[in-house]
């Protein structure tokens, strides 16, 4: 009978995490409605308009977008890369979240120790180049070049089966991984849960050359957003104040997430002697204030679970999710060597860098996204959600 409840608990348990791990990819979704876009040249045009949450990527017929942005825009095919090179000037961040010993391949976000060992073995054998944190951190920041084909390994949450399962088969294949540490959860340990890693199994690994960074401190859950009761995830959101009957003003916010960032970058300094930092925003979600309180305390390099190659144009970076068994491991590692689109977007003639969103056809007309356009032309948006109306206006830094 014992056996059997620890069975159900398990199973439960399992339940439980893979639909935490499913909520990130939901975070994103679309909505197609009119919009009103005041031009560069500041004469208003109202479109139909895809809005990609929660980042607020706004897709725009092509037509519409160079009207818009006042330029030429193109999309053509990439000059090919010699062979056995998939992606050059690139690092394709790869996002794991909990290992364990069997397969289980209903629990999406769960993946077998002998699966992820297998994807290691092919990422090796297929010409995929395994860079150091530190690696990552001078391509990013300094400009210093990585190999053709670079994987960064990543994983969230701070399981402990990063220690049991997967540190053991990183040593055999002579590679490193971070791991993001919901920081509370270390050190205030449930023992109803999933276990967690502890700060000793941290310092043994980082000696071998892992490394540990910020999941927030307490922002890893979904809180209340309205007298309904509505949730969204607490690190990006405004919560409900019941009893005020209000949501927190920004400043509230901006001070709460802050505080919650800066304990958890405290935390790590002070356990394991953390020299640099970085952030991997709890379920992807994140907005403009919460990037910039992580900038204030010098996180510099962020990731979140948009699908794509990292490059140094986006210090957010995306992330390719390899952390289940829905796929192969064979499968898996062939549709990595196929992240690089075909086909590049170009303005003025200039490569535009697709770091998240791609253009794609939609009822005969190419929708283009206009962030990274506005981005390369130096074009700032201001976007009014209630009026659903966005402004584009050219960035003080190109006029002075």
């Amino acid at each position: 009978m014992k056996l059997n409840k620890l069975k159900l608990k398990k199973y439960y348990i399992l339940v439980i995490l893979s639909l935490m791990v499913c909520l990130s990819s939901l975070l994103t979704y679309k909505t197609m409605s009119k919009l009103e876009i005041t031009s560069v040249d500041g004469h208003k045009i109202t479109t139909d308009a895809y809005v990609l949450y929660p980042d607020h990527e706004f897709m725009l017929a092509k037509d519409v977008a160079e009207q818009v942005l006042n330029a030429r825009i193109g999309w053509e095919k990439q000059t090919p890369l010699p062979e056995g090179i998939y992606y050059k000037d690139q690092v394709a961040v790869l996002m794991y979240h909990h290992l364990t010993e069997e397969s289980l391949s209903l629990y999406p976000g769960v993946l077998s120790a002998e699966q992820f060992d297998e994807q290691m073995r092919l990422l090796k054998e297929e010409g995929f180049q395994v860079i150091t944190m530190e690696q990552y951190r001078r391509f990013m920041l300094e400009n210093a070049p990585v190999p053709d084909n670079a994987v960064l390994l990543t994983f969230d949450d701070g399981y402990e089966s990063f220690y049991k399962l997967a540190f053991p088969i990183l040593q055999k294949h002579g590679y490193t991984a971070i791991n993001f540490i919901i920081v509370s959860d270390v050190d205030n340990p449930d023992g109803r849960k999933v276990p967690k890693l502890t700060w000793e199994q941290m310092r043994e690994m980082k000696r071998a050359g892992m490394g540990f960074y910020n999941h927030t401190y307490n922002l890893h859950y979904y809180g209340i957003v309205d007298a309904e009761g509505g949730t969204r995830p607490s690190a990006s959101a405004l919560l409900y104040i019941d009893d005020e009957n209000r949501n927190e003003l920004n400043e509230e916010y901006y001070r709460r997430v802050t505080g919650d960032l800066a304990l958890a970058e405290r935390r790590l300094k002070e356990e394991l002697g953390n020299t640099d930092s970085a952030i991997a925003f709890p379920y992807g979600s994140y907005n403009e204030k919460l990037l910039d309180a992580s900038d204030s305390l010098g996180i510099k390099l962020k990731f979140n679970t948009r699908e794509g190659l990292s490059s140094r144009t986006n210090l957010n970076a995306p992330r390719i999710n390899e952390g289940d068994e829905t796929l192969t491991a064979a499968l898996s590692i062939e549709q990595l060597k196929h992240t690089e689109p075909l086909m590049e977007l170009t303005v003025n003639s200039r490569k535009v860098p697709l770091i998240e969103t791609q253009p794609h056809l939609r009822n005969g007309k190419l929708m283009v996204p206009l962030g990274p356009l506005s981005r390369s032309l130096g074009i700032e948006m201001h976007y009014d959600r209630r009026s659903r109306t966005l402004k584009l206006t050219h960035s003080s830094l190109n006029k002075a």
